[in-house]
């Protein structure tokens, strides 16, 4: 099956977070990346100068899941994930480090979505209070941006295969990851560099003399 790209489309979604309206963005199901070719790459490209850039994403491929109120019949529900600034894709591997705020499921009287929380494989609709709870939300209302985890501690890095380092980090949310850069042969980056940075920061490495300053 391999893993499946999803690219940030222009169309947006409203989003329903208890008493709260938000315009969210919606990912559409994309090649994989070993069918890329030019034209494809610059649809990709373009993606991530989508403006404004949302602050969480809506899944358009469906998942069946029962509300908590009729747990016999499941429903329609997109899952929704905190979106990075100037992101323009993201691929279902673990869905590239970026967290998951809840499922959507369409109103079908407005139109809109509304956000539930999955508990135990029972979706239930998220208030103002827990979405205050799971800090969802801004004190003025606003979704507040929760993209990808920075990284706030780097333990080893080593050659990995030709052209590519491992690094053994920490994130910010206490999980924690190997994550592949690509390298120049020769080419190490030092641990320093790695911290406070975001997965999709430390894709690629360039040796810079500064790198190595205490």
């Amino acid at each position: 099956m391999g893993v499946n790209t999803f690219i940030l489309d222009r169309r947006t979604a409203t989003l329903l977070i208890g008493t709260s309206r938000h315009a969210v963005g919606t990912l559409r199901r994309f090649f994989k990346l070993t069918e890329l070719d030019d034209e494809r790459a610059a649809e990709l490209g373009a993606a991530e100068h989508i403006t404004p850039s949302p602050a969480a994403a809506l899944v358009m491929d469906i998942s069946e899941l029962p509300l908590a109120g009729a747990p016999d019949k499941p429903v329609a529900a997109h899952l929704v994930l905190g979106w990075d600034e100037g992101r323009g894709s993201v691929t279902d591997f673990g869905w590239d480090y970026l967290p998951r705020l809840g499922y959507a499921v369409r109103d079908q009287a407005s139109g809109n979505y509304i956000l539930h929380e999955e508990r135990a494989g029972l979706l239930y609709p998220i208030d103002d209070q827990r979405a205050r709870e799971l800090d969802l939300l801004a004190a003025g209302g606003e979704l507040v941006r929760r993209g990808q985890p920075r990284i706030t501690a780097c333990r080893s890095v080593k050659p990995y295969i030709t052209g590519y380092a491992e690094a053994e980090c920490t994130f910010d949310s206490g999980a924690g990851d190997r994550l592949l850069v690509v390298t120049a042969e020769g080419q190490l980056p030092p641990e320093a560099w790695f911290i406070g940075k975001r997965p999709m920061d430390v894709q690629r490495y360039h040796w810079n003399p500064a790198d190595l300053s205490p």
